[in-house]
């Protein structure tokens, strides 16, 4: 089986940010790596207890100019019947809009899909214990 690999950028916390090549990441383990070069020579380990979320990215560079717009992207989000709407209230203050497909309070986090198309995350998982409120609705 082909081992996929993932741009991830990790925000801890304590505000920490590693970049790199993720290719053991998975929700339900407490630990996943990073590697921060693609000859995998700078490997760290990540205890997701440190972790604030995750950001699949499709680039390390990101979007400087771009100006974050979920909120009014929300209206015009293609949702099925199987999505939630959801807002997430990070402690740190960072407010993130989008659609969830598994919420569930009790887990230890979740996906969120960014509801802004031309951000550069193509999807998020949120530590349910990096969140201050987590809103979600139809």
């Amino acid at each position: 089986m082909p081992t996929i690999e993932n741009k991830v950028v990790v925000h801890f916390r304590d505000g920490k940010i590693v970049k790199g090549y993720s290719y053991d990441f998975t929700p339900n383990k407490d630990t996943f790596h990073v590697s921060q070069a693609r000859d995998e020579t700078q490997i760290v380990e990540v205890s997701t207890s440190l972790v604030k979320a995750v950001f699949f990215v499709k680039s390390f560079e990101g979007n400087q100019g771009h100006e974050n717009h979920e909120e009014l992207s929300m209206q015009n989000f293609k949702f099925d019947e199987a999505s939630l709407k959801v807002r997430v209230d990070f402690l740190d203050g960072e407010v993130m809009y989008g659609m969830t497909h598994g919420y569930t309070p009790s887990r230890k986090g979740f996906f969120v899909f960014p509801a802004d198309k031309d951000t550069n995350n193509q999807r998020v998982f949120v530590m349910r214990e990096a969140t201050a409120a987590v809103k979600t609705w139809r």
